[in-house]
Order: structure tokens, then C-alpha cells, then sequence
């Protein structure tokens, strides 16, 4: 699984938006790469390798490229304080979490069911997809989360319903991160923390950067596994990797 890169050129998942009205009819999704230090993370510049497509609210096209491979940054390299070295999966639609998350739950990093998610982006991501997730092996796991109508607004639910997910916790304003500083202690182990970094997209800028970095480190020191979506569709990309790197590094 993501040992190598391949297109989806159904109608499913995140090639479904606009697919009758796009000329493209394929998007490509990368390989996973082990890497030791940010410095290796890389952008697609392929113009045929398209990570997301679809109109935007002016209904214009927005043709969107994303990561040139998914990374895992894990122990001993990885990046954060406090003494936790969980895993960071880096990658570029959100969808991708929850295969993600369910090599976590293979590799015993988080409980077999009943785990809290903290859900940091500017989306809810909370639709439901109303299909089934019957088998958790990571090969049905994979197929579920690219082959299937699993997508960036709706691959939450499917966990939560499974019971790998027991609480999300939403985090997208002002009030959610002071929220969770009032109340940070509640919840200590156990922990998945998903972040889309769209969060940090300039319309946002009204939300204060440091409330939002100190919040994000907090979880991130309790965490058993970070998950991290550069949404390619939402956030310019450079920008995307600039504010990662600020975060962690």
C-alpha cells in the first residue's frame, strides 16, 4: 500500500467533483517515502501528475498539484518536543488519514478502538459517506480510502461508526483552540491529532498564529500519531510547507 504512486480514473472518491465537466479525468496519488529531515520534502512539478481538480466558487477551473511523495517522518527522526517521537504522516488530500490511521492501530501505536481525535482545519470534514467499512485489514483499508466514494469532506465518520474514533474534537476558530487551552488536561492519552493545513490559509490570518502553533504543539506532545494534509485545493502549496516546517522544525 502507497509503496507506489497510481492514478484513480474512476468516478469515485476525489476524482468524483466535476468529473462530467472536467477534460482531466485521472488524479494521481504518490508513494510514501521515509525521510529523515524536512529538507527532503518535495513539491509535484509533474503537470501531469494533478492531485486535486474542480471548480471553485467563481466556477472556474483549479487544477491543483500536491506532494511529489507522501512522507512519514518517524522515530528516531522525529521533530517534536517534550519527548514524544510518534509518527508524522505528511501528505497532500485529507482523505488519506484514515489509511493512515489504521497502520497506527496495526502497528499498536493507538488502542484498537475508542481513541480521541483532535480534527484541526478549516473544514469540518464530518459528512457521512454512507458506505460501510466491514473489513479493517490495511489492504481493504486502502482500497476503502482510494477506491471507493471516500473522499476529503467524509472519511471521518467511517472510523468513528468502526469505533477506532470514540470523540472528535473539532478545532477551526478563535474560540475551539481557546477551548481546548481551558481544558487541555481532559484528555491525555490515546490521542490522534489530524491537522489540514489549510488552517493557516491567508483568509484565516484572523485567527492568531501563536494561539493556533501552541495549541497544535500541545496535542502534538500527547499525541500517538499526527496525520498532516497540505490540501492542495484550499492552500497554495509553498505556503503549505513553509507553515509545516514553521510548526515542527
Amino acid at each position: 500500500m502507497y509503496n507506489k504512486w497510481f492514478y484513480i480514473t474512476e468516478k469515485i472518491g476525489n476524482n468524483f467533483f466535476s468529473f462530467d465537466k472536467r477534460k482531466n479525468k485521472q488524479l494521481w496519488v504518490p508513494s510514501l517515502k521515509k525521510i529523515n529531515n524536512f529538507n527532503e520534502i518535495q513539491l509535484q512539478e509533474d503537470k501531469e501528475k494533478i492531485a486535486f481538480e474542480d471548480f471553485d466558487f467563481e466556477d472556474k477551473l483549479s487544477t491543483n498539484y500536491g506532494l511529489k511523495n507522501f512522507y512519514e517522518i518517524s522515530p528516531p527522526n522525529s521533530p517534536l518536543e517534550g519527548g514524544n517521537n510518534c509518527p508524522i504522516y505528511l501528505f497532500d488530500n485529507h482523505n488519506h488519514a484514515l489509511f493512515f490511521w489504521y497502520l497506527a492501530k496495526e502497528n499498536w501505536l493507538i488502542k484498537q478502538k475508542w481513541n480521541i481525535l483532535y480534527h484541526i482545519d478549516e473544514h469540518a470534514d464530518y459528512r457521512d459517506p454512507w458506505i460501510t467499512l466491514e473489513k479493517t485489514d490495511l489492504e481493504n483499508i486502502f482500497k476503502y480510502t482510494n477506491f471507493s466514494d471516500i473522499n476529503v469532506w467524509n472519511y471521518i465518520i467511517p472510523a468513528e461508526k468502526e469505533g477506532l474514533i470514540w470523540k472528535t474534537i473539532q478545532i477551526r476558530n478563535t474560540m475551539n483552540l481557546e477551548n481546548y487551552l481551558e481544558n487541555k488536561n481532559k484528555y491525555k492519552n490515546n490521542i490522534i491529532l489530524n491537522i489540514d493545513l489549510d488552517f493557516f490559509q491567508p483568509d484565516l490570518d484572523f485567527i492568531d498564529y501563536d494561539l493556533k502553533k501552541k495549541v497544535i504543539l500541545d496535542i502534538a506532545k500527547k499525541a500517538s500519531v499526527i496525520t498532516i494534509s497540505t490540501s492542495p485545493f484550499f492552500i497554495n502549496q509553498e505556503l503549505a510547507i513553509k507553515v509545516f516546517k514553521y510548526l515542527f522544525n
